[in-house]
């Protein structure tokens, strides 16, 4: 996947990634072709594979574009944030990309969105840092899978949680508070 500055690709690669989108409305991912995609965005197949390669990468692609929570950019050690805080992030970030976890539900490609929180949370510099590299795997993993199965059961209920219920429904799961009886009626 193309991954440098040059401003043909990088519009190259908008348009492609809002075709796939227009596309996904329509069909499943399976059904969307290469050539499909390339047609629908107005761009040679070319340039497709020289700027993605695969439509997975499409996916990532906008995922890591608009599909990412980003704890650097609080500009806190993210070690320290609250847990409610933290939980109250990925809420409002779930609910604001309902469309593509949606898509992604409806493709079985929650897959994705793990693999793009979690090297988004690996690479933050900032995330747990103070913790040895084997037990900051374990929580980023975690915290990843977790992040997806929560959006994943969010689109399968039919996004009918507000923003402050589902805060509360991930706070209660990372806490433990399910299995304290910490619950809040």
């Amino acid at each position: 996947m193309y991954d440098g500055n040059n401003k043909t690709a990088l519009q190259s690669q908008k348009l492609i990634a809002d075709a796939m989108l227009r596309l996904l409305d329509d069909l499943s991912f399976s059904e969307i072709s290469v050539s499909s995609i390339c047609k629908e965005a107005d761009v040679s197949r070319q340039t497709f594979y020289t700027v993605f390669g695969t439509k997975e990468n499409v996916m990532i692609y906008e995922l890591t574009q608009k599909c990412r929570y980003t704890p650097e950019q609080k500009q806190c050690d993210c070690r320290t944030e609250k847990l409610r805080e933290l939980c109250a992030e990925y809420s409002g970030y779930i609910i604001e990309n309902r469309r593509i976890m949606e898509l992604l539900v409806r493709n079985n490609m929650m897959q994705c969105f793990y693999d793009v929180q979690y090297r988004t949370l690996t690479d933050c510099e900032h995330f747990v840092r103070d913790v040895p590299d084997r037990e900051r795997q374990f929580i980023v993993d975690f915290i990843a899978e977790g992040i997806s199965s929560i959006a994943k059961n969010y689109v399968l209920t039919g996004c009918t949680a507000d923003e402050a219920e589902l805060a509360e429904i991930i706070y209660m799961l990372f806490s433990g508070g399910y299995f304290h009886g910490d619950i809040q009626k």
